[in-house]
């Protein structure tokens, strides 16, 4: 709807036409709301775990990478049991103490109370 010079969204459900002006809100606006949304979707986990986005997104990607492997190796060893007859649990171990015990130190050095595991 227009609105003057100003492009405006009714944003009463399915109506057109004249609305009062509490009734509408301007593109820009909601564009603007929408990002907001959007960019905490993208960085409220990483905040929580004390990491910025792109830290999050190179330690869950190294996460991913050795979890595949390490469930690879697992799948070998149920064929193959004498192979990778430890390569599983080793997996498992050092994932933990990445993911938890190194988090807590970091939370104790650093002071960042986010950076603890929940």
């Amino acid at each position: 709807m227009m609105h003057g010079s100003r492009v405006t969204r009714n944003i009463v459900a399915g109506t057109s036409g004249p609305m009062p002006e509490y009734a509408t809100e301007s593109h820009a606006r909601w564009l603007m709301l929408y990002v907001m949304r959007l960019r905490r979707l993208f960085t409220e986990h990483p905040a929580s775990v004390g990491e910025t986005y792109f830290e999050h997104l190179c330690t869950a990607t190294g996460f991913a990478i050795q979890m595949v492997l390490g469930g690879v190796a697992c799948l070998v060893h149920a064929l193959l049991p004498f192979l990778f007859q430890r390569t599983g649990s080793e997996c498992i171990e050092h994932l933990y103490d990445r993911m938890v015990l190194n988090r807590r130190a970091r939370a104790s050095r650093t002071g960042r109370p986010g950076a603890a595991l929940r």
